[in-house]
């Protein structure tokens, strides 16, 4: 039985350990406005409103553009410009629009994964850990365009 347990929770780590962030804010994370404020600066855009699960946010930087719901989770990015790196709590210095695809050859949850889609000439490559958390990457001639995130339903 310790054993069963023990493989469980091996591979409940593993699930988790990939870190989906935006300069170590980590999805899921809850954030107030002023907390993004104070990490990013105040945003050119801001927008709120309320559901049933409470409030939801959308704060753009530029082309950037964070989303938060159930009253300040961090859920969903999408990066479009070198202001803001992602997966800093993965690699080194994180990832960014500019970056080569190469810097991530030996990222430690596998190479980028081709993923059959295009738009602009664009080739959209995935970064995952074996679950429904996709890190996605738009790369035009080897550079990374966009960086973006899409909580899973």
């Amino acid at each position: 039985m310790k054993r069963i347990i023990l493989i469980g929770f091996i591979i409940a780590l593993s699930i988790n350990a990939f870190a989906q962030d935006v300069e170590g804010m980590r999805v899921d994370q809850k954030m107030t406005y002023a907390q993004v404020v104070a990490k990013f600066g105040k945003p050119d855009t801001y927008q709120k409103q309320y559901d049933e699960f409470g409030l939801s946010e959308e704060y753009y930087y530029g082309k950037t553009w964070f989303h938060f719901e159930e009253t300040g989770k961090f859920k969903n990015f999408v990066i479009k410009d070198r202001r803001f790196a992602a997966l800093t709590l993965d690699i080194d210095g994180g990832i960014r629009v500019g970056d080569p695809l190469s810097k991530l050859d030996n990222f430690k949850y596998g190479k980028p994964k081709c993923v059959p889609d295009s738009e602009n000439g664009d080739t959209l490559y995935s970064l995952y850990n074996n679950c429904d958390d996709h890190v996605y990457l738009r790369v035009r001639d080897g550079i990374i365009v966009t960086i973006f995130y899409y909580y899973p339903v």
